[in-house]
């Protein structure tokens, strides 16, 4: 991508993509940071030939205003959860900060699983249930549900072995 063709998307479109954001966030510093991070993306990829910059920054922003809506969701989840801690329990600020980190990445490997496989891998390891109530519920064999499992668990070491 040319330094031409970036300058001339970011001229033309940043104004309307900050105000885009602004309307969809109601909050000016949050719109502005994905905005920054939507031309992040681009130059990291390529600009369509379509005539649909519009278009193709939006799919962007969307992409990361998902994105961050999912990260305070898993923030708040969690600040609630330790503040229901006794306070000699507390994890100091940087402790929180590494697990909201962890936990968003966990979050985006489960999230880059198939539908089933994610939703048998939690039913089984954060609800407990056995493999038959998960095939039941899945409307799926036992085997698939193993197999579900198995995929999931794979993910996780991989992941791991990634982190290491």
């Amino acid at each position: 991508m040319s330094q031409h063709s970036i300058e001339h998307l970011y001229r033309d479109h940043h104004s309307w993509l900050h105000r885009w954001l602004r309307s969809r966030l109601g909050c000016d510093h949050s719109a502005a940071d994905v905005a920054h991070d939507t031309y992040i993306k681009v130059l990291t990829g390529s600009i369509p030939q379509d005539d649909q910059p519009r278009r193709y920054l939006t799919r962007i922003a969307k992409s990361l205003v998902i994105d961050l809506f999912r990260r305070r969701q898993i923030e708040q989840v969690y600040i609630e959860t330790i503040q229901q801690l006794p306070e000699h329990y507390a994890p100091s600020t940087e402790t929180q900060h590494i697990v909201i980190e962890t936990l968003l990445e966990i979050d985006h490997m489960l999230q880059s699983l198939p539908d089933n496989v994610r939703q048998a891998f939690l039913m089984r390891k954060l609800d407990g249930h056995s493999y038959q109530v998960i095939a039941d519920t899945l409307e799926v064999s036992l085997s698939s549900v193993e197999k579900y499992v198995a995929k999931a668990l794979t993910a996780c070491y991989l992941y791991q072995l990634d982190m290491n």
